[in-house]
């Protein structure tokens, strides 16, 4: 299968060298890495490696995205590791829907390679995230305290599936 979605307003791309610059200024704002596994990243090194790693990742294991709109990065949406989701848009085009576009559109892709679901986890502060997975029948399995620990702040998760076989 092609590793590039097209949707109406998007390209979603494997990642390249050259993301960094645009994934460093949105994973450096403390609002758009407000509810992230890590804390926002102060420096251009910290971005080039977790770009990387995405770029390095195993294809056997991750099925990870670029989201770019109008040819410009606007953030991630995959999995770095199957069958965990994770997204992250450019706060500047959050409220357009295309954190929904892409979400559709990779779940879309995942059906159709045969994956039987899709996992989350999403800190339970982030209504955003979690009304927009439950908008694409993601379903709450549970709820566990401390799993993450970001900075100095312990975290908690909810955890959310999606059934992907067919019914």
């Amino acid at each position: 299968m092609a590793d590039e979605i097209r949707t109406e307003r998007l390209v979603m791309r494997r990642a390249r060298p050259d993301d960094v610059t645009a994934l460093h200024r949105i994973m450096s704002d403390p609002v758009a890495m407000r509810y992230w596994s890590t804390p926002p990243h102060t420096e251009l090194a910290t971005t080039e490696a977790w770009l990387e790693s995405m770029i390095g990742a195993d294809p056997a294991h991750s099925d990870d995205f670029i989201i770019t709109l109008d040819g410009a990065s606007i953030g991630k949406l995959g999995a770095w590791k199957l069958p965990d989701v994770g997204f992250l848009i450019d706060p500047a085009e959050w409220g357009r829907g295309l954190a929904s576009e892409a979400l559709a559109a990779f779940i879309a892709r995942r059906r159709a390679l045969g994956s039987a679901e899709l996992l989350a986890d999403v800190d339970p502060r982030n209504t955003p995230s979690l009304k927009l997975l439950e908008r694409h029948a993601f379903v709450e399995t549970h709820r566990v305290a401390g799993t993450w620990k970001v900075g100095d702040a312990l975290c908690d998760s909810v955890y959310l599936r999606l059934d992907l076989r067919p019914r």
